[in-house]
């Protein structure tokens, strides 16, 4: 049984006494403890349900043991109040608790400052305080807490630096993640702040500075994570002595220099999650001991060199994302070893070559991301990718400069997602895309594809997000892009992308690398993306039926006609660009019914008329 799920276990236990021994008598000591500290919250539904019951022990979120004599009054031994919408202050009575083992008061909205005598409380083993506005130092007050097993006091605004953790010898879990400040100060405490940093070298915005040496004195330590806080530094080569250490993160921070290559030690470890730090030099060799390793997150360092992991040795790895560093080297062929993995993201380095031929053994792969390096190749890559049977998210961006889209494709069945942007890719739009059955992210801008629109688009049931832009496609529109089911009612439109991954998607806004965004999945707005082509011919009024369209971009081609009245049912649309095209006649009245709209442009056609007032249309 994992820790977590022990103190769960715990946490029924104690709830099972509660309802199984209806008769207890509440210690008087916690009685009046509890009192007090009810009495001086701001509000919360334990200050009308308490007041009414004289027997603590038959209080919500009260948890009693009996004592040790039959005679004895019952001891309060947990207190879970978790999003009870409790606000106010901590109050000191709860060290008078003195019985007490776990307490749960996370997702409230207590403030101020850990009471002091919170070091009286020798038994405590589990201490929740998340999601809450706590502040000052951290655990200044939990000093002395040596039966203390886990704590969490992440999504607070605790400052300062680390205070002795040498203290806690039996920790097992401890979470003081997302401590970046959050609150409002008045200026008069800001001045405060800013003039006892300049004295002091504090950061008062977030937990900071070097991590001491006393953090590698908890043999017992399980899970640490520290993540989203204002470390700094480099990591210690005695992290090699946390050999029970299973789950280690740090993402969010301002860590630097290498990485210690110490996890010869650390072959418990299943989770390291290091990303968006200014970590640097290689990847540490001895990760590949770490045969019970899942998850392996370094994204978003300057890490460098050859990827050269012996991921032989990794059987278990289901995510690998090394994205945004600086490794330059072919991709690794013992990757394919892999046979667990489900998420590699090498996205936004300096890589090269070809995609091995190895990788057709990755069938348990669903999302892969190598956008924005050198690859070569492109047929040759798409024939390995289409044994990933499970592949949904595939993206090729930038890569594959200047060769041509093949034609003959198969598989791919269940592609949901394909991004090949940015490429200079020549050729057509090959119709073995449009055969993907569950498609819904189609992406080829960027490139310089000729040709139409294949008429059967309309025939993707599932694609909700297509962009051609900035090709030299030419011909009409195809009617079948009004067929898209979609975009044309809520029950069909689909949001089944699997965006669990916490893994960010590159997508292109412009030219220059420095237009490049990182967007997750679920954020894309339905859209049909056909600006800077050759497109001629009309708009079919037949568009209004794409109902829950967002953005439609026909900018900056050769569409003649009218604006036809029937956009104006599109009423979800947010952004609307017919600029720079051949249009004539005027702008629909009934445009001001595009409630949602927020940008609008029909610039540089040879439209007349007023613009529609009383709507939306500056």
């Amino acid at each position: 049984m994992s820790f977590l799920n022990w103190i769960f276990f715990a946490c029924f236990v104690y709830l099972s006494l509660a309802l199984e021994t209806p008769n207890q008598n509440c210690n008087p000591n916690d009685f009046s403890a509890l009192r007090e500290f009810a009495g001086q919250l701001l509000n919360g539904s334990i200050k009308s349900t308490w007041f009414n019951e004289s027997n603590c022990c038959q209080w919500n979120g009260v948890v009693c043991e009996d004592g040790s004599h039959k005679s004895a009054a019952s001891r309060v031994t947990g207190l879970n109040l978790s999003g009870e919408s409790l606000r106010g202050e901590i109050s000191e009575s709860l060290g008078k608790l003195d019985g007490l083992k776990v307490l749960h008061l996370s997702h409230n909205f207590l403030e101020g400052r850990l009471p002091l005598n919170f070091s009286n409380l020798k038994q405590l083993e589990v201490l929740d305080l998340s999601h809450n506005m706590l502040s000052g130092l951290v655990l200044g007050a939990l000093v002395g807490l040596k039966s203390i097993q886990s704590v969490n006091l992440s999504s607070n605004s605790f400052t300062g630096n680390f205070t002795d953790l040498g203290v806690f010898p039996s920790l097992i879990v401890f979470n003081i993640s997302n401590n970046l400040f959050t609150g409002e100060l008045s200026s008069k405490a800001w001045r405060l702040a800013a003039h006892l940093s300049s004295i002091c070298h504090a950061d008062f915005n977030s937990l900071s500075g070097q991590l001491p040496d006393s953090l590698y004195l908890l043999s017992s330590l399980e899970q640490l994570s520290l993540s989203a806080n204002n470390f700094s530094g480099q990591l210690s080569h005695k992290l090699s002595k946390l050999s029970n250490l299973k789950t280690l993160v740090l993402c969010g921070n301002r860590f630097s220099g290498s990485f210690p290559n110490v996890f010869g030690n650390l072959t418990q470890l299943e989770q390291l999650v290091a990303h968006s730090n200014s970590f640097s030099g290689p990847l540490p060799s001895t990760l590949a001991l770490c045969t019970k390793l899942r998850v392996l997150d370094f994204r978003n360092n300057t890490l460098s060199g050859a990827i050269d992991l012996d991921f032989d040795g990794l059987p278990n790895l289901c995510t690998l994302d090394l994205a945004s560093n600086r490794f330059s080297s072919p991709l690794p062929e013992s990757l394919s070893s892999c046979q667990e993995l489900k998420i590699l993201s090498l996205a936004k380095n300096n890589l090269t070559g070809q995609i091995p031929a190895s990788y057709a053994n990755l069938t348990s792969l669903i999302f892969l991301s190598l956008s924005n390096n050198s690859l070569v190749n492109l047929s040759g890559g798409l024939s390995v990718l289409k044994h990933c049977r499970n592949l949904t998210t595939l993206i090729l961006t930038k890569n594959f400069h200047g060769e041509e889209i093949p034609k003959n494709v198969s598989g791919f069945e269940s592609l949901m997602l394909f991004a090949l942007g940015n490429c200079g890719l020549n050729g057509q739009i090959p119709n073995w895309l449009l055969n993907c059955p569950k498609l819904q992210v189609l992406d080829l801008s960027w490139n310089h594809l000729d040709g139409s629109i294949p008429s059967q688009i309309g025939q993707m049931e599932n694609l909700f997000y297509l962009d051609f832009s900035n090709n030299s496609l030419t011909g009409g529109i195809p009617k079948g892009l009004t067929e898209l089911k979609s975009l044309m009612s809520a029950n069909s439109y689909s949001s089944t992308l699997n965006t669990s991954t916490g893994i960010p998607l590159f997508v292109k806004r412009n030219q220059s690398a420095s237009g490049l965004q990182y967007n997750q999945a679920s954020s894309f707005p339905p859209s049909v993306l056909l600006s800077n082509n050759k497109l001629n011919g009309s708009i079919w009024p037949e568009i209004g039926r794409l109902k829950q369209l967002h953005v439609l971009d026909l900018s900056r081609n050769d569409i003649t006609g009218t604006i036809p009245n029937s956009i104006s049912n599109m009423t979800n649309l947010e952004t609307l660009d017919l600029s720079y095209n051949d249009l004539h006649g005027s702008i629909p009245s009934s445009f001001n019914q595009l409630t949602f709209l927020s940008k609008f442009s029909v610039a540089n056609n040879h439209l007349e008329g007023a613009i529609p007032t009383g709507g939306p249309i500056p």
